[in-house]
């Protein structure tokens, strides 16, 4: 897997949510259906005319805290003032572990958030840190088998 250690400062993503109270398999289907409603209702453009900010690329951020409900948000990261109809998130400072997707999605990121979790995070003297999950996809064929975005993984060592 391949991955660097970064730590970056707090920033606000703006978007649209959903919250779900499901295990991860059921997550694995409900999330790729929020993400075409997203799309089909025009809200993915928009949010590329708010996106000013690092991290660049349409975000899908999980705040999973309490290991059930969650909320899944699909962002951009902006210091714009939030649209009626869109939430804000202030995503805390924090360590991430940045892992590169490669292929089509959502198999091939849903494939690696698998390993992340079963092979790299039990190995790696670091544990989940109390922050949001973020994938991010920058522009391009999401279809493709050569298509990459990223995975942060929140982390603290153990």
């Amino acid at each position: 897997m391949n991955y660097k250690i970064e730590t970056k400062s707090a920033f606000k993503i703006i978007g649209v949510k959903e919250h779900y109270a499901v295990s991860v398999e059921e997550c694995f289907e409900s999330v790729p259906l929020f993400w075409q409603k997203t799309a089909a209702s025009g809200v993915i453009e928009k949010l590329c005319t708010l996106m000013e900010k690092e991290p660049r690329g349409i975000l899908g951020v999980s705040t999973c805290m309490d290991g059930k409900d969650f909320d899944y948000y699909i962002a951009v990261a902006s210091d714009k003032e939030t649209p009626a109809g869109m939430v804000e998130y202030l995503v805390p400072e924090c360590t991430w572990a940045v892992f590169e997707s490669i292929g089509a999605m959502p198999h091939a990121i849903q494939k690696l958030q698998k390993r992340i979790v079963t092979e790299w995070l039990p190995t790696s003297g670091y544990e989940y840190a109390n922050a949001p999950d973020i994938e991010v996809y920058p522009e391009g064929d999401q279809m493709s088998e050569d298509y990459r975005c990223e995975v942060w993984l929140p982390i603290v060592k153990k």
